[in-house]
């Protein structure tokens, strides 16, 4: 039988660790939280990157404000420098 979204997201409602976790903003709930609503869905390479590093309790806007800080050095020709 194939869940529905509500069937998910009433199954992570009634998981009491995770919802705690999310509350206290635990990036690793949120990481179970979207491997939960994705469905069994491939996530992509850059997105499963995000989830592998909000498991080890890092959280993806500092993930993705360092990949903006390498981007504009490597357009700007400051790639090596301090």
């Amino acid at each position: 039988m194939h869940k529905t979204y509500k069937d998910v997201y009433e199954g992570i409602l009634s998981d009491r660790e995770l919802t705690q976790g999310m509350m206290h903003n635990d990036p690793r709930a949120m990481a179970e939280w979207n491997r939960r609503m994705s469905g069994g869905e491939k996530p992509s390479p850059e997105y499963e990157e995000l989830t592998e590093r909000m498991d080890r309790g890092e959280w993806p806007a500092e993930q993705i404000a360092a990949k903006r800080k390498e981007f504009e050095k490597q357009m700007t020709g400051e790639e090596g420098k301090p």
